[in-house]
This record gives C-alpha cells, structure tokens and sequence, in this order.
C-alpha cells in the first residue's frame, strides 16, 4: 500500500471512530444578528452601514462611505472615538483597556473608542470625530 493509500484508511478511520461517515460535514458556525448602525459625521451628513452582532464600530463603519479613522492595532491610540447618541445600552460596556486608553490620551470619559465597542442589538447611533483621510481631531 502506498503511503498515499494508508493516509486514506486511517481518515476511513478515524471518521468512523469519531461517528462520522461518508459526507459528514462539520457543523456549521451559527448566522450572528444583524443591525443597522446610523454614522454621523462631523460635517452633520450620516450613513447607515451594517454591523453584524459583536462586530467593533469601526468594523461596522468600514461598510459605509467614510469609516472611522484608526491609528493602532491595539486600541491605544484614541483615534477612534464616538460620541454614542442613542442606543449605547445595545453597545458593549467599557472595560479597563478602553477607560485606560481614554485616560492615557485626555479623551473625555463620555466618548467611545470605536474600535473597543461591540454592537449587540438595533438602534444605535453614533457620530464620528476622525474620518479615515480626514482626521481632525475636535478640541
């Protein structure tokens, strides 16, 4: 038998010792909720972009026009941050990471860091302070 041929027997095997047969597929990974999110931009125009459910606001914003601006890739910068202006009990809470990143920077407690916060149910609505290519930050 050629080490191809033994390869094969033993996934025969293996699938059978483990209950599954011949098209046995794994299980698929259950569908996440989706929700519309309202982006507000600085200059009062918004957009709606879809945010499936624990997806970061930025993630979420990056299906719109014009996303939130990011500068890090560990959430230290501060740059992605949201004024909440409805629906901040379908977002996930703050934790240490965030409120440590906020007071590390001088961003005002009331402001979200886009890249921290999970959608977790309908009706949010935010406004962005940093575009991605336009970013200014407001005093």
């Amino acid at each position: 038998m050629t080490p191809f041929g033994i390869r094969n027997k033993l996934k025969a095997i293996v699938k059978e010792f483990l209950g599954g047969g011949e098209g046995t597929k794994a299980p698929a990974a259950p569908e996440r909720r989706r929700f519309s999110v309202i982006f507000e931009l600085p200059d009062g125009t918004s957009f709606e972009a879809e945010a499936k459910e624990h997806d970061s606001l930025v993630l979420a914003s990056g299906r719109g026009p014009r996303p939130i601006s990011t500068g890090c890739a560990d959430g230290t910068c501060a740059t992605c941050q949201v004024v909440v202006v409805t629906g901040e009990e379908m977002l996930s809470p703050p934790d240490d990471h965030e409120e440590k990143t906020k007071k590390e920077n001088g961003v005002d407690p009331s402001r979200r860091l886009g890249c921290q916060v999970a959608v977790l149910g309908p009706g949010v609505h935010v406004k962005i302070i940093n575009v991605l290519g336009e970013e200014l930050v407001e005093s």
